[in-house]
Order: structure tokens, then sequence, then C-alpha cells
């Protein structure tokens, strides 16, 4: 058996069905096995920065791993920004490589893979010696899936085409880890110092949602009568229930950040606790801080917490549960401010719209959006500044079925290749990307992908002509907007040309077609909606004046 072949057996041992990949001279002969032997659909893209944001995707919204593989050189190097926002993301990615054969310096394609894997996806490892097959594959998958990141797994071609040591088979070895408890002593502490609050709050961040801890989370919530809220990483975990505040930071509704100013303890469960969740402190000023997470990193990288507990969410909320259920038998009711605010929908910004014949404020043009689509949605929100506006105003219908591309590495054009690995983890369920022009024409080749395979997918694209957050920044810098404003090509136009169905809608007289574009359900639709570039959103503002 070659290696390339034991390989791919690997690979349908771990569960593959699908990869996406994009095929140059150090990758075909796994494909091609892949495709041929084991029947593995492979999933054909027009760059390897989308067929590694695809896998990407396909992690995000069907919770398990998603595979890659591109070939040599640039094959790889053109994946780097994906790789990066994987690993920042916390995706299950494993990237197949080929490579240069071993010794091989003067091949044109020849580069340091390692160490440009280990920079953007973080892990690493190449098989330079059947000998090592065992070894390589198992860290690979392992790490995949315990560490919930990317692994790039290098395969210099030559290698590929050795024969493996003897009979060969394949032969899965993770089995799972025990989820670690944290100690007795912090947990007897949190319940006290949770039972004595006033009132406390719950944010749950994505570790939250890795760990599936929903169940917990509400249980005691419902002890607690805590008000619930989450990073934009794990936006939809509440989703529907009474205690729900929405998106804590900047990216939220508000709910969330006035909610907690009357709280005087947060429990923070797999949540990073960062500036813009925090709304750079403002969120858990005056409040005492108790924090749960498997990463002992995560404890002081943005706060001080008033006690740390080490362990894995889902089992110390189990033992926090099992301590306060006999101490909070008497029912306990939130405070009617707090209570109030958890039931209101006062928007973020109350400015006049902005509206103009031609274009419509990002505002209305989201809240018709958000009147249109269905209450269970598959949701991929793109890059750009009117995407601030959509990750406000268009609510989670669930933590698996809804992202967000442009937070984890500040990247746009991942938005769209996402959104159609997003589509395969979620076969026959229409998926709805909300994006700029900006991401949707960095982005712009895979269109067609989405087009050849008859995704079920429609792309909103909030079109201000050009890069918004930049013109905004420029703006601030009083610095000419005009470096950058880009007159975008007709993007209905551009669909029917690629075979997607296309529509038009500029100005606020044309937002009640949003309807009959939204309902279109068939193949890939793509609606060109025109907005003002003059809206500032307030995230926006903010993001110029700490990054300026």
């Amino acid at each position: 058996m070659k290696i390339h072949q034991a390989v791919s057996d690997a690979l349908v041992g771990e569960g593959a069905e699908l990869v996406f990949g994009l095929m140059g001279d150090a990758n075909q002969d796994l494909i091609g096995d892949l495709g041929e032997r084991h029947g593995v659909q492979i999933v054909h893209g027009r760059h390897e920065q989308g067929v590694v944001a695809m896998a990407d995707g396909y992690a995000r919204f069907s919770g398990g791993m998603g595979l890659a593989t591109v070939t040599q050189g640039p094959g790889l190097t053109n994946a780097g920004t994906s790789l990066v926002a994987a690993a920042r993301h916390g995706s299950s990615v494993l990237l197949l490589a080929g490579d240069s054969p071993v010794g091989d310096l003067h091949n044109p394609q020849h580069f340091a893979h390692t160490a440009f894997a280990d920079l953007t996806a973080g892990r690493s490892s190449r098989l330079e010696s059947p000998r090592a097959l065992d070894d390589i594959l198992t860290r690979a998958f392992v790490d995949v899936r315990a560490g919930h990141r990317p692994h790039v797994l290098n395969l210099p071609s030559d290698v590929q085409g050795m024969e493996t040591d003897g009979a060969w088979s394949y032969t899965a070895r993770y089995a799972g880890s025990r989820a670690m408890r944290a100690d007795a002593a912090s947990v007897g502490a949190a319940a006290d110092m949770l039972a004595s609050a006033r009132c406390p709050a719950i944010l749950a961040g994505r570790g939250a949602v890795i760990s599936g801890a929903s169940e917990e989370l509400v249980q005691l919530a419902r002890l607690l009568q805590a008000p619930l809220t989450t990073t934009l990483l794990a936006n939809g975990l509440f989703a529907g229930h009474p205690l729900d505040t929405g998106v804590c930071g900047g990216l939220g509704d508000g709910r969330a950040l006035r909610v907690l100013e009357r709280c005087d303890l947060v429990l923070a469960v797999g949540a990073g606790l960062n500036q813009w969740t925090t709304q750079f402190g403002s969120a858990l000023a005056g409040s005492r801080l108790v924090q749960i997470d498997p990463d002992p990193g995560a404890f002081g990288a943005y706060h001080r917490a008033d006690l740390a507990l080490h362990g894995d969410a889902t089992a110390t909320l189990r033992d926090l549960v099992r301590l306060l259920a006999p101490r909070l038998t008497a029912a306990r009711e939130l405070p009617p401010d707090v209570a109030a605010l958890i039931g209101s929908r006062e928007p973020l910004d109350s400015s006049p719209y902005l509206d103009t014949d031609e274009s419509s404020d990002p505002r209305h043009a989201v809240a018709e959006i958000n009147r249109h689509l269905p209450a269970e949605r598959a949701l991929v929100i793109g890059g750009g500044h009117a995407a601030q506006t959509a990750c406000q105003a268009l609510p989670a219908s669930s933590a698996l079925e809804w992202t967000c591309t442009s937070v984890d590495f500040g990247a746009i054009g991942q938005g769209l290749p996402v959104a159609i690995g997003a589509c395969f983890a979620r076969p026959g369920r229409r998926v709805f990307h909300v994006t700029g022009d900006g991401d949707f024409m960095m982005g712009l080749a895979e269109l067609d992908t989405a087009v050849r395979y008859r995704l079920p997918l429609t792309v909103i694209v909030l079109n201000d002509h050009g890069f918004g957050q930049e013109r905004h920044s420029l703006l601030h810098k009083g610095l000419p907007p005009g470096y950058a404003e880009h007159p975008s090509p007709d993007f209905a136009e551009l669909a029917r040309a690629l075979g997607a169905s296309g529509y038009t809608i500029r100005g606020p007289g044309q937002l009640p077609r949003l309807g009959q574009a939204i309902g279109h359900e068939e193949g890939v639709v793509v609606i060109d909606l025109g907005i003002n570039p003059d809206y500032l959103n307030p995230t926006s503002r903010e993001i110029a004046e700490h990054l300026g």
C-alpha cells in the first residue's frame, strides 16, 4: 500500500465523507484515491483561501472536523489567512498539504511548510518516513479533535509514493477525553458567592459551546434567576430563553451591557472577556468575577477573577448546581429594573434613519432583512462596517447556526467560503450570508463553487461601494474618504452571469422586494442591497478610536 493510500484510509477511518480541495501536483494522488477508492466527495474550490475557509465553515456548523487539501508551496501560502482565522476561532480543521520531495531544495515550489504552518495554524507535522506514519497521523487527529484547533499535515510527494511498512491498517486511537472538574474547595467557594449575590449574571463563551454546557447553564440560571448573556462567539446559545439578554459588548443589541451594570456578580464560563466583550472593562466594573475555564491561560488574560475555577464547563457547572439546589429552595426574583431591561428592545442607536432615494440606512435595511428571514436560520455574517449592524440586529437561532467571520482575525474575504462550508454541514438547509461588498468581492471566485454545487445559499450584500470601516477611520483622522470608496459592479448581473439568481434593491422604497428575494428558494441567490455609507455605527466609532 502506498503512503497516500494509507492516509486516505486513515481519513475514512476517522469518518471522512467530504473533503474541500484544490488540486496540484503534490496532492492529486491523495485526492484521486479518496474519490475513486473510497467514494469521498471532493468539493473543488477556486482558491486555497476559500478551500480552507470552507473546511472552517463546515467545522463551525457541524461541530465536527473540517477537512481540506492543497498542494505544495503557493498552495499552502494562499491558505494562510484562513488558517489563522480558523486557529483564532478554535475550529477543528485538518489541512492535508502536499509538500515538495524531501531534500529537493531546488524545487521551484519548495517552501518552509512547517515554519509557515506553525505560524498560521499553530500546529503542524511533516511525514518524512513511512516508519513515522502511525505517530504522525495520531498526532494530527488528536490535535484537531481534542484541541479544537487546526493542524497542517505536510505530505512530501516522494514519501506519498513510498510503500507502507508491512501489512498496514488504520485504527483510530482517540476515544475522547475525561472532563476535568474544578477542585471541590473552589466550587464550594463559588457556590457561596453565587448564593449570596443580590443579582448574579451568567456570561457564556465559546468554551461553554464546545463543552456542551447549555443545559447546565440554563439550570443554574433558573436556580439563581440570573440573566444570561454570551460573547459574540457563543451567540444564540440561549436563544428564546426568557432570561436571555443577547450578546455582551458593542456587537450585541445593548441589553446585556445595560443589565450587567445592575448586577453585583458575573459568572463567566468559557468566555475570553476581551475588550470588545466587556466594553473595555465597563461591563464588569463594580461586579465580582467568578470564572470557569479549562485553559489556565484564560485567567487574568484580560481581567482579574475574584475566583478562578480551572475545569471543564459542563462538569464544573454540574457540581455547582448540585451544591446550590438544596440551598436555593425559595423562589428568587429578578430586581424589577433588571427584569424590565431583559424584556426591552430599545435600539442601540435610536437616531433617525439616514435613508436616501438610492440607498437605505444599514439599520433600516437589516431590520427589513430580519423581518423576512425565517425564525430558524443558518446565518453567516461576513466582514465590513455594515456587518457590525448585522451582528447587532440579526439574532441567532442557535450557537451552531450562526457565525461572524470577521471577528476572529479581522479579515475580510472569509464570509462566502465559510457560508459554503456551512451549506455542506447543513445539507438541504438554506444558509443566509449577510456581508459587505468588500468582503464579497474578495471571496468572489467561490460564488462559482456555490453555483457548481447548486447550494441552497442566499447572499445579501450590504453594498456601500467601498470599505466602510476604513472610510470612517479616514474621516476620524481628517483624511479624504475617497481612498476607501470603490464603485461596485452590478452584483445581480454578475450573479446571473455565473448561473445564480440576482436581485437589485436600491433605496427604502424597494425594501419590500426583500420578501420575494429572501423567499427565493432555488439554488444560489445574490441580493445587491444598496446602503448609505454615511451612517456611522457606534461600534465602528469605538474601533476607529481604539485602533486608529
